[in-house]
């Protein structure tokens, strides 16, 4: 007869438990991507009815800002700003391309961000430079007029 050692219960538990943990955290990953992040959404033409959204003295250059405006079905929706010089303020849909969550300038970076998951986009154009979105904010047109921020809201899809 020969003596085999028996591993205790706990050990085989112990074991299984470490094993099926470090295939989950394996399959999981860190949430990101090695997929190639699009470029930005191109700045859309200005057509329809546009908004005037803010003052433009409101808005200082380098400031990124949250609005609301109405959208083609008659919402009310958010829509965020940023003013990168003097002349020029650029205006993004607030809907994650990740997930559809709300994006917002509420951030400790110079950036938009999606607190559901974490992503980042850039003001300047819109861009993910964090993910797990891959796809850049939607852009809609805008016009400085008689010192207003105006935007033309469309449908973004």
């Amino acid at each position: 007869m020969t003596d085999f050692a028996q591993p205790a219960r706990r050990t085989v538990m112990c074991a299984s438990a470490a094993l099926g943990s470090a295939a989950l955290l394996t399959a999981c990953g860190d949430g990101h991507s090695e997929a190639q992040v699009p470029e930005a959404s191109p700045v859309p033409s200005a057509s329809g009815n546009g908004q005037a959204v803010m003052d433009l003295a409101e808005l200082e250059v380098g400031a990124r800002a949250t609005v609301q405006a109405k959208h083609p079905t008659g919402a009310e929706i958010p829509v965020l700003l940023f003013r990168p010089d003097e002349k020029t303020v650029l205006a993004y849909s607030s809907v994650c391309t990740h997930q559809g969550c709300v994006v917002t300038t509420k951030s400790t970076q110079e950036d938009f961000f999606c607190a559901c998951h974490g992503s980042r986009f850039k003001p300047a154009d819109g861009t993910v430079t964090d993910g797990p979105a891959i796809a850049p904010l939607a852009r809609y047109a805008t016009e400085i007029n008689n010192g207003k921020i105006i935007v033309f809201v469309t449908d973004s899809k």
